[in-house]
Order: C-alpha cells, then sequence, then structure tokens
C-alpha cells in the first residue's frame, strides 16, 4: 500500500488522518499533517425489516455521475427564455434567482449546481444534461516520480515560514 501524501510504500500499520478536509491512508511521516483520524469501518445504516435501504447519492458528483452539462447551455437558456419573451430581470425573479446568475449562466461563466439544472429545466422546458460518454483512464502500476501531494504540503509549510521569518 502506497502513501497518498508522499507516494511512499507504507511499512507497518497505515495511518488514516484528515488531511486538509480529505481522508487519507497515509505513511507515519506524512501522519503529522493530519488534524484528525477517521475509520473505513463504518457500519451501514439500515432500518428495521429492511435487509437493503436504498442508499442516497453522498454527494453532488455522485448524484450526477455519468451527466454533464450539454456544450451549449448558455445559449440553449437564452433562446428558450427569449422564446417565452422574458427579459432576464422577468425570468430571474419568476425563477428566483439573481440577474447576475442568470447573466452568468447565459455566458456560460457559471457551472449550475444540480437543483438549479432542474429549476432551469422546468421553468424553460429544456433539457440541459445528457449522459456523458466515459473516457478510458490509464492507471499506472508504479510509483509517479513527479511531484507528491507531500511535497506540495512541504513546500506550503516551507513558504509559511519564509512568510514569518
Amino acid at each position: 500500500m502506497r502513501c497518498e501524501v508522499c507516494g511512499d510504500e507504507i511499512r507497518g500499520q497505515p495511518h488514516r488522518k484528515v488531511i486538509e478536509g480529505g481522508r487519507l491512508t497515509v505513511c507515519g511521516r506524512c501522519a503529522g499533517f493530519g488534524s484528525g483520524e477517521w475509520s473505513p469501518n463504518m457500519p451501514p445504516r439500515r432500518t428495521r425489516g429492511d435487509p437493503s435501504p436504498p442508499r442516497r447519492p453522498r454527494s453532488e458528483v455522485e448524484a450526477t455521475e455519468g451527466l454533464e452539462l450539454i456544450e451549449d447551455y448558455g445559449a440553449t437558456i437564452r433562446k428558450a427564455r427569449q422564446k417565452m419573451r422574458l427579459n432576464v430581470e422577468d425570468f430571474s425573479r419568476m425563477i428566483k434567482e439573481k440577474e447576475s446568475v442568470v447573466k452568468k449562466l447565459e455566458q456560460e461563466n457559471l457551472n449550475p449546481d444540480r437543483k438549479l439544472i432542474r429549476k432551469l429545466e422546468n421553468a424553460l422546458n429544456v433539457i440541459l444534461l445528457e449522459a456523458s460518454t466515459p473516457t478510458a483512464v490509464p492507471v499506472s502500476r508504479k510509483a509517479s516520480s513527479g511531484r507528491t501531494l507531500g511535497d506540495i504540503l512541504k513546500q506550503s509549510q516551507t513558504e509559511e515560514e519564509d512568510d514569518e521569518g
């Protein structure tokens, strides 16, 4: 097993630490970067009489896995709004969002969350999510010779010390 910070082989018992908000399995040297511990053996929650309750997505990414915004979502939103003969101000009031949000969406300067996507789809009667095509990611069997998360942490700590001194 390899340390998720420095990339070295973990000898002995791995440490499970929370580092910068992420749950990582690290070696003894990198365990000092952590602020807390976590356990991978959390028992699943079950209700009585239900051997396998339906699992809810844990995150926005997991909930929309396999879906992505259509390529020209801004133009689609603008055309549908104009087809309904609504200006930005009236449309933003209708969907209870700020005008700046609608403008940023139409200019594609804002990636909407799932809740906003559904709100837009219902208000404009359009489809903004499509099935994404999976891409093959090559898996490396050997340790990376490039920069690791540990290198970045060490560099940021060095910079902080330089700033203080």
